[in-house]
């Protein structure tokens, strides 16, 4: 098949799958970088169309309007993933440079003084560097969600950059002749690489960003909207993750949960955004005085859970006193009132090899009350319950 009906079947493909990216960008609107990519696909495809118009179109124009436009493609997705892995500014100026080097090697070898050979060359010298950084920025990931989708798009950016490393070196070796519709089976042979590969690229990115909005979805679902903290179902699969590395790894693991006293005297004495600013103030509080490895938990009301990965029971016990005080001295301020709570806990170990983290979650709950009904923690939260319900002094 000759060259120029392969790049005829590139633009055809590239249309598709530019359509599939306009179609992506509304569905995921709003999400970083897709209006960005957009901008990948049309340039990207802008440059093929410009060259199967060779022959019909003045050859100047079918040069600099089939590479400059590509180049401008390749940084309008170093955009796209700047803003996707929310990495510095400061990456787009080294595709601004690369693209003002090629507007003047095509002006230069496409229209002052045309040589094919050197044209391909540069061409193909500047989009290897542009997809080298590329590849670089992809690497730079961390979202676990991302990972394959992003090592997809990565392969298929490292197979553009060789390809154009191919094309720079069979050029340099071989020539390339004065009318490029005359070119032979090595240059068709890379357009049609370059076709499956761009095409990849797009296909990529539409699974990044459904694989970046699953796991939003993801996040939102085991995730408190109140204080930030993990919910219910968030700490049921950590629990399940950490209980099964603790037993591999022979090592105890405690738990705690968190019962605030008198919580609803607080709702019914300044209301329930009080008692809202007073769970944000309590998981904020909670969330300071443990761990990095720590998980912590907000299991419904004003009921909290702490899992204490690595912890035997002498030192969780030692986290957990400390945690007290810390609640007790807490000032919870909204508007004009300043309140202070207490907090009961109740503090288990993971004892044996069948033990789940419900029959942990039960055996915490049943100390917790035990705590609470005792006279001792009775006598205690009455103190407390009336020191609760006084406005602090400013």
């Amino acid at each position: 098949m000759d060259i120029h009906s392969l790049h005829v079947e590139h633009v055809v493909s590239l249309v598709l799958f530019t359509l599939l990216t306009f179609a992506n960008s509304w569905h995921y609107k709003g999400m970083k970088g897709v209006n960005w990519f957009c901008g990948y696909s049309l340039f990207v495809l802008i440059g093929a169309i410009a060259v199967a118009l060779r022959g019909h179109i003045p050859n100047s124009i079918s040069i600099l309007a089939g590479t400059i436009p590509v180049a401008v493609g390749y940084a309008s997705l170093c955009l796209c993933l700047k803003d996707f892995f929310d990495r510095p500014t400061w990456h787009v100026y080294i595709h601004g440079t690369l693209l003002f080097l090629m507007t003047i090697a095509m002006v230069e070898y496409g229209v002052l003084h045309p040589d094919t050979a050197r044209r391909l060359v540069v061409y193909s010298i500047i989009l290897f560097f542009q997809q080298l950084y590329l590849a670089a920025l992809l690497l730079q990931n961390r979202n676990p969600s991302l990972n394959i989708p992003a090592v997809c798009m990565l392969l298929m950016v490292c197979g553009l950059a060789l390809s154009n490393l191919v094309r720079v070196i069979g050029v340099t070796l071989h020539g390339a002749p004065r009318d490029y519709l005359q070119a032979g089976p090595f240059l068709a042979w890379l357009v049609i690489i370059n076709s499956c590969l761009q095409g990849g690229i797009m296909i990529a990115y539409v699974w990044m960003t459904a694989a970046m909005l699953r796991g939003k979805l993801e996040v939102q679902a085991s995730t408190d909207p109140l204080t930030g903290a993990l919910n219910r179902r968030g700490i049921e699969l950590a629990a399940e993750q950490r209980i099964l590395a603790c037993r591999r790894d022979h090592q105890p693991l405690s738990a705690v949960v968190i019962d605030l006293d008198d919580f609803k005297h607080v709702n019914d004495t300044y209301g329930h955004h009080c008692g809202d600013a007073t769970l944000i103030a309590v998981a904020a509080c909670l969330q300071r005085g443990i761990r990095p490895r720590d998980i912590l938990a907000r299991i419904g009301g004003d009921e909290f859970a702490i899992l204490l990965p690595n912890t035997p029971h002498n030192e969780a016990l030692e986290i957990t006193e400390r945690l007290r005080t810390a609640v007790a001295a807490t000032d919870i301020i909204y508007g004009q009132t300043r309140t202070r709570v207490t907090a009961s806990f109740g503090l288990a170990q993971l004892e044996t090899s069948e033990e789940n983290w419900e029959q942990l979650f039960l055996n915490c709950d049943k100390i917790l009350y035990d705590e609470k009904r005792s006279e001792r923690h009775r006598n205690t939260t009455r103190t407390a319950s009336a020191h609760t319900l006084e406005i602090l002094p400013h």
